[in-house]
């Protein structure tokens, strides 16, 4: 599918079923089923103090129960096959744009760090990265176009999110990384400390308009 063409609309113009179809149909169908998507966040641990690391995601649909994420247009949540730094899991680590336009990325994490800290020190940063030159965690903060600082909500645990509108070409990649300052080594999503915390730990990415 692609974007369709928007035609104006002349007075007293005379209309016939292709044009109603051009028109109407192709345009009710392209907005009813838009480019979005969503990913689960999978459990990393042990990321290391100060630099960059990726956020990995549950392929489409194997985040047990219930499913939440989703892809309305293939291809939009790759699957890389035995991913060796996640232990030879299969793993989602970026959103494909499939069609050019303006979309809303939104970036939710629950995030766990290894030091407790009472008094909100915890300086912990989330970049939302569009085309990385590298699949490193410090290439998507170099092409990061926005960045999301999680609330503490305890001395130990860190939740949060955010949402930004970017205009992105078709087969734009769209990643995430995390870092923080304040622990010797940070986890995300971290399902042994909450369920919650797989589940509140999601990216997702909606078409919402032309470029």
């Amino acid at each position: 599918m692609t974007i369709p063409a928007v035609e104006s609309w002349a007075p007293r113009e005379l209309g016939d079923a292709p044009m109603m179809n051009r028109r109407v149909g192709d345009v009710h169908r392209f907005l009813s089923n838009r480019p979005a998507a969503r990913m689960v966040g999978m459990k990393r641990t042990k990321m290391p103090k100060g630099s960059y690391s990726v956020l990995p995601f549950y392929p489409l649909g194997r985040e047990g129960s219930p499913v939440t994420s989703y892809e309305t247009w293939p291809g939009m949540v790759p699957v890389f096959k035995d991913d060796r730094t996640m232990g030879g899991q299969d793993t989602a680590w970026q959103f494909v744009i499939p069609v050019d336009g303006r979309y809303r990325i939104t970036v939710n994490g629950s995030f766990t760090t290894d030091t407790g800290l009472e008094d909100l020190r915890h300086q912990l940063t989330v970049e939302i990265g569009v085309n990385p030159a590298a699949g490193t965690g410090d290439a998507i903060a170099a092409a990061s176009v926005d960045t999301v600082t999680p609330s503490q909500v305890t001395n130990y645990t860190l939740s949060g999110g955010h949402s930004a509108v970017q205009r992105l070409s078709k087969g734009s990649k769209v990643q995430f990384a995390a870092k923080c300052l304040s622990s010797p080594a940070f986890g995300w999503a971290d399902d042994e400390v909450s369920q919650q915390y797989k589940f509140g730990s999601f990216a997702e990415i909606r078409w919402v308009g032309a470029i």
